[in-house]
């Protein structure tokens, strides 16, 4: 997730529809890109992830689904347009100019995982999906920054942006799970306590503890570098 896609030689890119030319088309377009990402948005709010189809899109327009292919090439770029699209608000907050690392890292990680667990939709798909558009590259660039200035070897830095990257996606997706299972009906949300086999685990069960997790997760890289 953490990594600086943008700047790979482009024969070392994944395909992505951030990395493709727009098509041209002869005539004015009655579609946008911004329309279909904003209509993939009040689909999947509306109906969850799984009703997201090319089809569907197209009849929230009212247009044919071949509309469509002027401007995204498959449901993935769906997908990802419509989860960068999300974190355009906190991709916009950067942290304050000298702001201590781990208070930078810890200030766009909460961001960043705030955005995902206000759609459910987003932080399931970016547990799957590469996260390369230009707000999720940009708040990826700032954890990276801010951990850059600790020193010690490539691969130390490397671990600490992937145990940043994991408590983000991780927690993310963890909570919308927990936000669906008290959701259902009541007897499987007590059957899940039920086997919760501590009370510290049961109390794991019922909270997401991001804030708590986080701060463990920056202390412990903070103590590895001698920050």
């Amino acid at each position: 997730m953490l990594s600086d896609m943008d700047e790979q030689p482009p024969d070392q890119r994944i395909d992505s529809v951030f990395h493709r030319a727009p098509r041209r088309r002869r005539t004015q377009p009655a579609l946008s890109r911004d329309r279909i990402v904003a209509a993939t948005i009040t689909l999947l709010d509306r109906e969850g992830s799984s009703a997201l189809t090319m089809r569907r899109v197209a009849a929230e327009l009212g247009v044919h689904a071949t509309s469509l292919y002027w401007y995204v090439e498959r449901r993935e770029d769906l997908v990802d347009l419509a989860v960068d699209e999300i974190l355009a608000g906190a991709a916009a907050a950067p942290p304050a100019d000298g702001l201590p690392w781990d208070a930078a890292v810890k200030e766009t990680a909460r961001r960043f995982y705030a955005a995902l667990t206000e759609h459910t939709w987003a932080a399931e798909f970016a547990g799957s999906r590469p996260l390369v558009g230009p707000n999720a590259v940009a708040l990826s660039r700032r954890i990276i920054e801010a951990l850059g200035g600790l020193g010690g070897g490539e691969e130390r830095r490397a671990v600490a942006i992937r145990a940043v990257s994991n408590q983000i996606l991780g927690a993310a997706t963890s909570a919308v799970a927990m936000r669906a299972a008290k959701e259902s009906p009541a007897e499987e949300h007590e059957g899940a306590l039920a086997t919760a086999v501590s009370e510290a685990d049961a109390l794991a069960v019922e909270h997401t503890f991001f804030d708590q997790a986080l701060d463990l997760v920056v202390r412990g890289i903070g103590a590895e570098h001698g920050a």
